[in-house]
């Protein structure tokens, strides 16, 4: 994922990125709350029919639904401590030709769902995988647009997250920069929470793609269908396993377009190889790591079996006492 801190000016935008289909279009300030509102309430009936796979749906679209009608503007959600994801509309993702920018004039192309587990899910919801070809725009002649339209445009889904549709890009308000720094701890869970799409043209080291890989298989019992572009990083996933993460990637060039992200990539992979390790059953590390990422505090303990990782300091301790170190999560307190 390549979509950390990136710099576009509205000159550049306007220039080489035009609206052509709606999407972009600019509305009033008058029309702002309005917007919103319709946001609110079209989420919260987009709920209702959710394939959820937490443990009460009634409750849980209850509480939520309380939650949401509290927050009274866009600025306000952003700004909230109560997490809630920008998913885009099917008709909306199938109708572009260019993968559309986050656009807060735009929110009649999305549904919000709660951070909380149960609400995104794999039935319902797409997370697409995808090269940055230009720090302007991933995609700017739409080659892949065609394909993930080729792949998922005619199945059974409703919603999907793609980081330059659903996170505000820059250059952002101070309230859009708090939403994106906030949220960038929870990605994780989109991958294991959702479909996983993807399109690679040709390979390319790109250490936000082989984190996702990862993420998706490590969390999967039902592995991952294995296509000619994605062969050579599910190799490197099987290695990151048997030779360590460090290596790994510089024994391959992995980066990352802002250098400062692969401090993530790094953790967030060296807690997956230990999990690996520590625990084969896949649905025992995909409970570790709802649990571990339902916040950004640092300091996580599992009492039933014993296990506390630190994310601050970087510490997988077993019940044993036996320690593992990793990489600390930046962003963690």
């Amino acid at each position: 994922m390549e979509w950390f801190t990136r710099t576009i000016t509205a000159v550049l935008g306007a220039m080489f990125y035009p609206t052509n289909d709606g999407y972009d279009e600019k509305s009033s300030d008058s029309d702002a709350p309005a917007l919103f509102q319709s946001l609110v309430d079209r989420s919260i009936e987009a709920w209702k029919s959710l394939n959820y796979v937490g443990r009460d749906q009634a409750e849980a679209i209850t509480r939520w639904t309380r939650i949401l009608r509290n927050i009274k503007s866009l600025e306000a959600l952003l700004e909230s401590s109560k997490l809630f994801w920008f998913f885009q509309l099917k008709e909306s993702f199938v109708q572009q030709k260019l993968l559309g920018k986050w656009n807060s004039d735009s929110l009649d192309a999305y549904i919000l769902l709660p951070l909380e587990h149960g609400f995104a899910n794999n039935q319902d919801c797409f997370f697409i995988s995808h090269y940055w070809n230009t720090p302007e725009h991933p995609d700017p002649q739409g080659h892949d647009m065609r394909l993930f339209l080729e792949d998922i445009g005619q199945t059974e889904w409703s919603y999907v997250w793609v980081d330059w549709t659903c996170m505000p890009q820059s250059p952002r308000t101070e309230a859009e920069s708090y939403y994106f720094k906030n949220m960038l701890q929870f990605i994780p869970t989109l991958v294991r929470d959702c479909a996983f799409e993807w399109r690679f043209p040709s390979f390319a080291p790109r250490a936000w793609i082989l984190f996702e890989i990862a993420e998706y298989v490590f969390t999967h019992s039902g592995g991952i269908a294995i296509t000619e572009d994605i062969t050579p990083f599910i190799s490197h996933v099987i290695e990151l396993v048997q030779e360590g993460v460090r290596p790994t990637l510089s024994k391959y060039g992995y980066t990352c377009t802002n250098n400062s992200d692969i401090l993530y990539v790094i953790g967030w992979l060296e807690v997956l190889v230990i999990l690996v390790k520590i625990f084969p059953d896949v649905g025992m590390r995909q409970q570790i790591l709802d649990s571990l990422d339902t916040d950004n505090v640092g300091i996580f303990r599992l009492t039933p079996i014993g296990l506390g990782i630190d994310k601050r300091r970087g510490i997988i301790t077993e019940q044993d006492g036996t320690e593992h170190r990793f990489t600390p999560i930046p962003g963690t307190h």
